[in-house]
């Protein structure tokens, strides 16, 4: 794990300890995710406002205060800090469809930050607490952690990206779960002791070096469909719900070499 990802997981974990909760609560219509960045002078980051399932809101209006601390680009839906000079109460705000959210900037001086740091941080859910922080095996546009939460109405899985963007967000347990948790034995089978059976595809859970028949153990235990045909092959495709992935082995080792995972549609 990277000292950047380190630090975000410090972010939220911080988060995770000051904060109590006692009743559940709807998930925000809006919010900015990071939620807070610290900066300093000369630096960019990226932000994005996003709906009650972490996915980005769409004709979002961005406004900054003050104007005179730092720059603002709009990029599509996600918009571009720039600091400019030194604050620490820059506000950030979204506007989406009569919804609105914020975020806060603090901008430093210097040419790095103090060790231990958070250079930014994500709010918990309304009622929610963090339970859990998981590296994501890394993928082309994917998450580099997933956050998982205790809420009053069940378990709650987040995909981070390592600057603080959410990409989206899953109930697993509890009443309206979409996503049903892996059972605990299925890991245990497998090689690489960090899998992520809870991520978005298969191409998740899969890393370089794993078995073929690891990765058989892992399809099956997802209930997905692999004739025995194209399991004697060295190149496999599969298909879940808006996504493909394509998996190469070595044909002497028969171990992953190559993964790629392409999206279908955003559902």
């Amino acid at each position: 794990m990277t000292g950047l990802h380190r630090a975000a997981c410090m972010a939220l974990l911080a988060t995770g300890v000051a904060a109590t909760h006692a009743f559940a609560q709807d998930p925000l219509a809006l919010t900015i995710s990071p939620g807070k960045a610290t900066m300093l002078v000369g630096e960019m980051h990226t932000f994005r406002a996003v709906g009650k399932d972490g996915r980005m809101r769409h004709n979002v209006r961005w406004g900054l205060s003050p104007e005179q601390a730092a720059s603002l680009t709009v990029n599509g839906d996600e918009a571009t800090v720039e600091a400019k000079e030194v604050s620490s109460s820059v506000l950030l705000t979204a506007y989406a469809e009569g919804d609105s959210a914020t975020a806060a900037v603090e901008i430093r001086s210097g040419d790095t930050l103090p060790i231990g740091t958070a250079k930014w941080s994500v709010s918990e859910m309304p009622g929610c607490k963090d339970e859990k922080i998981i590296p994501a095996v890394p993928s082309a546009g994917g998450p580099d952690i997933y956050v998982r939460e205790a809420c009053p109405q069940g378990e709650f899985v987040r995909a981070i990206t390592d600057d603080g963007r959410e990409l989206w967000r899953r109930q697993i347990s509890g009443p309206g779960a979409t996503m049903p948790a892996a059972p605990a034995a299925k890991a245990e089978t497998t090689t690489a002791a960090h899998l992520n059976l809870r991520g978005t595809s298969v191409c998740d859970a899969v890393v370089l070096g794993m078995t073929k028949n690891d990765v058989s153990k892992l399809i099956d235990g997802r209930e997905l469909r692999l004739e025995e045909k194209q399991r004697q092959r060295d190149n496999w495709a599969l298909e879940e719900e808006g996504f493909r992935c394509s998996i190469s082995f070595d044909g002497k080792t028969a171990t992953v070499v190559k993964k790629k995972k392409t999206i279908v549609t955003d559902y």
